[in-house]
């Protein structure tokens, strides 16, 4: 792990939500799956991959948001992947992503998602 997950937690400001559902994230260059969100909030995410995803590097996501009754909405988000390390099933990993730029409606979007889906 190139910066452990426990100093990553001490030094985040916004408390992020466990989500019920594990939403698909995807690089929009490639659109290919990334991984799933475990973790959300306005400033970062941890997602879950079957591979290693790449440290220190900008990556253009969209994140795939069922709907019931409506079409499948997409949240785009530009983030950097900061740290990463064996998930507890030692066969996925966990990467930690620092937002870096997000627009006004997905951030509104955002905001809803984390109350549709977080624990509690």
């Amino acid at each position: 792990m190139s910066s452990d997950d426990a100093s990553g937690a001490e030094k985040r400001r916004v408390k992020r939500w466990y989500l019920v559902m594990y939403l698909r994230v995807y690089d929009q260059e490639t659109n290919q799956l990334l991984g799933h969100i475990v973790d959300i909030n306005k400033e970062g995410m941890r997602l879950v991959s079957d591979k290693p995803i790449p440290l220190n590097k900008t990556f253009h996501l969209w994140v795939d948001i069922p709907k019931e009754d409506t079409p499948r909405q997409r949240l785009e988000v530009e983030a950097e992947s900061l740290w990463t390390g064996r998930d507890i099933n030692p066969d996925f990993y966990d990467t930690g992503f620092r937002v870096l730029s997000i627009n006004t409606q997905a951030l509104v979007q955002l905001q809803i998602l984390i109350e549709e889906f977080k624990f509690g």
